[in-house]
């Protein structure tokens, strides 16, 4: 198998109505569980992910895409911001799990 063939990465998209939302209203959408192989990292393939997001969010007609992520996922943070996401607010709903919330609108 050649690099090509090789699964990198992985992202969960749902709009605001579907089984895995959790923070997104009416319109909006959300994306959780965004994952990079290691050996991927830097080079791409999480900005390329979130862009597939985005493109996916407008051609649904949702005016937002939001997302939570666990506090000490600094990395993912800085491509979040990096991407004109900004903080909204501490997300609930995991007592075990800080994680942060995130917005970014279309």
């Amino acid at each position: 198998m050649d690099e090509a063939d090789t699964i990198v990465g992985s992202v969960t998209y749902t709009t605001h109505d579907g089984a895995y939302a959790e923070i997104a209203a009416d319109g909006e959408a959300e994306f959780r569980m965004l994952a990079v192989d290691p050996a991927a990292c830097s080079k791409g393939v999480g900005a390329a992910l979130v862009q597939a997001v985005l493109d996916r969010t407008r051609r649904h007609g949702c005016r937002t895409v939001r997302l939570s992520s666990a506090a000490p996922m600094t990395d993912a943070h800085r491509l979040y911001e990096r991407l004109g996401f900004h903080r909204t607010r501490t997300a609930t709903g995991r007592p075990d799990i800080r994680l942060l919330a995130y917005e970014v609108p279309l």
